[in-house]
């Protein structure tokens, strides 16, 4: 597992929505809930960067991101959970691949939950989008 920065890096106004919308979510053997520790764990040493001083590279919301899979090349569009939309390959913050993705960069590789059990995803590229 690489990671360039060792710790996640998010965007200020994000980082806030993000830690509001996850508080109530508690600890379980629940797959999700386990992601969603985690990723508090991970953002309680985020590195937390203005808007303008973000880069480019990172995945954040409403990015377009490409990845390597143990189950293939995937593109999709990470979303907030009411923005959620399969046939449009926008999958939510609150999965267990869209909670693995957000903050890392391009070139990271990272071991994380799945339902068939912990498997490595390779970040290719990421897209910067408003949503539309």
């Amino acid at each position: 597992m690489t990671n360039k920065s060792e710790n996640i890096i998010l965007e200020k106004r994000e980082f806030q929505i993000i830690k509001e919308l996850i508080a109530p979510i508690v600890d379980s053997p629940n797959l999700l809930n386990k992601c969603i520790t985690r990723l508090k764990r991970e953002m309680d040493k985020a590195i937390v960067l203005d808007e303008n001083d973000f880069p480019a590279e990172t995945i954040r919301m409403n990015s377009i991101v490409d990845i390597q899979t143990p189950y293939g090349d995937m593109k999709l569009q990470l979303v907030f959970p009411e923005h959620t939309n399969s046939a449009q390959k926008k999958i939510s913050l609150l999965t267990p691949m869209g909670s693995g993705l957000i903050g890392y960069s391009v070139g990271d590789e990272i071991l994380w939950h799945f339902p068939q059990g912990e498997q490595i995803i390779k970040i290719i590229k990421v897209t910067a989008s408003e949503f539309a």
